[in-house]
């Protein structure tokens, strides 16, 4: 019976491991169920040949081998049909797992510049923190991070784009031969793009900035773009352009869609009227994985000013003179830390907040985040394989998308072509743990250095965009208890900046992500409304 009680043992140890994994249950059947039915199947002969047991316990244990075999059929059938639904080479994601390994390696390493930042301390960071600090002593915590960040050096992952010439896909699997940026995109307005923590890194900030570039050519037709802009819209569709009002027509493009709004927080409407706006200028997008996140290095103290001061050092060293800053989820403080920073907060024109979480997690969700960081990275990169390698017309892809971007999402994808290919190369986000696990570590461990203190100097106009995964409807549109409670969260954490946030419901968003035309549309709209 001791041997009995090993084997449950170590069945409970790996249904605990499966629970805190992130990941599909198609994984768990051809991943890990194999390993454990070989580690159970070990023991079953190396029980029966060493030490004789009862009927009851033999019993007890084929039956265990014989579920786990039976996971493993499951398992095999389901991808079977997975491969006769989707076709086994429809693209060039669906030929193997180790050939789509491949080829995220390199659309990770073809898409991006790097920049090591000097040792010298920053000395408009410095400036504010000293104002804030005024009449009382720096904490050892302070000192230290003081003194190291006064000879580290630090290496941050970045991307200098323009709407104009945007590449599309947003990750490219051909090389960069030239490895500087245009420096005339210094004078356009920038956007700078702060990804999340999960997921996080260099490739979700470029594709919001996807997003914002892709928005933007719908709304500048006449301005052919790498979606063909003249080809997709036609001449006939182009000659109505200067009219003020397209009325009520359902076949109007998607550019003259896009216009029209109803007091759903700018939300499309069949029944409004349309106006068409006068061309917008191109923009410089800057997108960057943040400290510990991928390429670029760690934080020598994992706080909140630390990063903003590492950002607003790359954006000092790129000459950019202004930006409008775009943050998503635990990014927010540090868009906040940066527009509160003495002689660096003038140059920030706009801070877009999609989904911001601006107070501190409570202790469990915390341990929770730690647990789930212990999977090795190629079970991850298997699951994102599994689940997102396919095409966007594959329903289990569809499925997928709208869990994690909401079902907003799915009517994107019907609804624009560019959209397809910004969906369909999400799966990337989940792969490279390993080096992504670093910055995830320092998210978590920043929320015990919170100060909000320098929010207090913050003028820049802040627009909140609030997501709910429930859809939108004209009877009632009241928040669940937990979309309610994130939501005055966050007005009261804004309530000692020195502006008037805009607060923004966004109606079917997702649980990971966000529905990226919707999302790209409010930014640009306030992004141009605070332009000069």
């Amino acid at each position: 019976m001791t041997v009995v009680m090993f084997v449950l043992m170590s069945m409970l140890v790996i249904v605990l491991v499966l629970m805190l994994m992130p990941m599909s249950a198609g994984v768990v059947m051809r991943v890990y169920m194999p390993v454990a039915m070989s580690v159970l199947m070990a023991v079953r002969v190396t029980v029966t040949v060493t030490v004789p047991m009862s009927m009851s316990a033999g019993v007890l244990m084929s039956m265990c081998v014989a579920v786990l075999m039976l996971y493993i059929v499951l398992g095999s059938t389901s991808t079977l049909a997975m491969r006769v639904r989707t076709g086994f080479g429809h693209n060039s994601m669906t030929g193997g797992f180790l050939r789509w390994r491949n080829y995220v390696d390199k659309l990770m390493r073809f898409n991006h510049m790097t920049m090591t930042l000097g040792a010298e301390r920053f000395r408009v960071a410095d400036s504010g923190a000293q104002t804030l600090r005024s009449g009382r002593r720096e904490t050892p915590y302070e000192q230290r991070f003081a003194s190291q960040s006064e000879h580290a050096t630090a290496t941050i992952q970045y991307a200098f784009d323009c709407t104009s010439n945007f590449p599309q896909p947003f990750l490219s699997e051909l090389p960069r031969f030239d490895s500087s940026f245009d420096p005339s995109l210094r004078h356009l307005p920038c956007v700078l793009f702060l990804h999340g923590n999960d997921p996080g890194g260099f490739d979700v900030a470029r594709w919001m900035a996807g997003g914002i570039s892709h928005v933007h050519q719908l709304r500048n037709p006449l301005t052919p773009g790498q979606f063909e802009s003249f080809t997709e819209y036609g001449a006939k569709e182009r000659v109505n352009l200067g009219a003020d009002t397209i009325g009520h027509d359902t076949k109007a493009p998607l550019y003259a869609r896009l216009e029209r709004e109803d007091a759903n927080n700018g939300r499309v409407s069949g029944e409004s009227q349309t106006r068409f706006r006068a061309p917008m200028p191109p923009l410089s997008l800057l997108s960057l994985s943040r400290p510990g996140y991928l390429e670029s290095s760690s934080s020598p103290a994992p706080t909140f000013l630390a990063h903003a001061t590492a950002v607003a050092q790359l954006v000092e060293n790129l000459r950019v003179p202004s930006i409008h800053i775009v943050a998503h989820k635990v990014a927010a403080p540090i868009a906040l830390e940066m527009a509160g920073m003495a002689g660096f907060r003038k140059r920030i024109r706009s801070i877009s907040l999609i989904d911001p979480q601006l107070t501190a997690p409570a202790r469990s969700q915390r341990l929770a985040e730690r647990l789930s960081m212990l999977g090795p990275e190629w079970a991850r990169t298997r699951a994102a394989y599994n689940a997102l390698a396919r095409a966007a017309s594959d329903d289990y892809f569809r499925q997928v998308v709208s869990e994690m971007c909401g079902p907003e999402s799915l009517l994107e994808l019907q609804d624009d072509p560019g959209m397809v290919q910004l969906y369909e190369r999400i799966g990337v986000f989940f792969t490279h743990w390993n080096s992504r696990k670093p910055g995830v570590l320092a998210d978590i461990l920043m929320w015990d250095k919170l100060d909000r203190r320098n929010w207090g100097l913050v003028k820049a106009p802040i627009l909140c965009v609030t997501g709910t995964t429930q859809p939108y409807s004209r009877e009632s549109n009241e928040l669940g208890k937990a979309d309610q409670a994130r939501e005055e969260a966050a007005r009261a954490a804004l309530v000692s900046t020195r502006t008037k946030p805009e607060f923004v419901r966004m109606y079917g968003s997702g649980k990971v992500l966000f529905p990226l035309s919707r999302a790209s549309k409010l930014c640009l709209d306030f992004i141009y409304r605070h332009q000069a």
